[in-house]
């Protein structure tokens, strides 16, 4: 079976993470060492090469790679003391799995949206490049294929710890944009953050009946 981008990307940055970081320390450009390094492969008009295209697609003839460092907030929560970790994961909701762990496929999502949603420029996600593009760069080992980041974002739509909208499109305004964004009122959602969790809030979704939104939505395929 041939690799897709969404494999060959991770492994570069993995292959690539301590040679650069070394690289740049001795240019006196330390970087911390919770920093984790991100790659996508760009075709030469910059535009982002698709997750699950083949990776000879690719060709260094032709493409371009954009390299860049992100928090790795994961391993940044392993770091801590087990006592603060098993505070915060006693904090969460019943009913909602929230375990502060360096693979928890949760709450990687969660803070990979958070860092999308924090981007200069962006006024919000869309799902697709969420879904497609910035996820498959997160280096989870319970995340490596589309069903399995598939299941972990119908997760946290049914749970609500992430909402779904449409905006309008400025390309063509009759296709909407179907938007994800965190529910950042949400207990579990600060929980996941590192956040503090207000005792008084007192906040429940909503029983709506019908199919789950998270089934319609992650049909969608344009």
């Amino acid at each position: 079976m041939k690799q897709k981008i969404e494999q060959l990307e991770p492994q570069l940055a993995q292959k690539l993470g301590v040679p650069l970081k070394s690289i740049l320390h001795e240019l006196q450009h330390s970087v911390p060492e919770h920093y984790q390094v991100r790659i996508s492969l760009l075709d030469a008009n910059r535009r982002k090469k698709r997750s699950d295209a083949s990776a000879d697609n690719w060709s260094p003839d032709s493409g371009r790679i954009e390299v860049w460092f992100e928090p790795g907030d994961a391993q940044a929560a392993v770091s801590q003391p087990a006592s603060a970790r098993n505070d915060r994961s006693k904090q969460s909701e019943p009913g909602v799995d929230v375990h502060p762990s360096e693979a928890d496929p949760l709450r990687v999502l969660v803070a990979a949206l958070d860092r999308a949603e924090s981007r200069p420029g962006w006024n919000f996600v869309p799902l697709k490049k969420f879904r497609d593009e910035i996820l498959p760069a997160e280096l989870v080992p319970s995340m490596q294929t589309d069903v399995e980041r598939q299941n972990v974002l119908r997760s946290a739509i049914e749970k609500r710890l992430v909402l779904v909208g449409k905006v309008p499109n400025p390309k063509a305004p009759e296709f909407p944009v179907t938007t994800v964004r965190l529910n950042r009122l949400m207990p579990e959602v600060k929980t996941l953050l590192g956040q503090t969790v207000d005792a008084d809030l007192d906040f429940r979704p909503i029983e709506i009946r019908g199919e789950p939104l998270s089934a319609t939505i992650l049909r969608e395929r344009r």
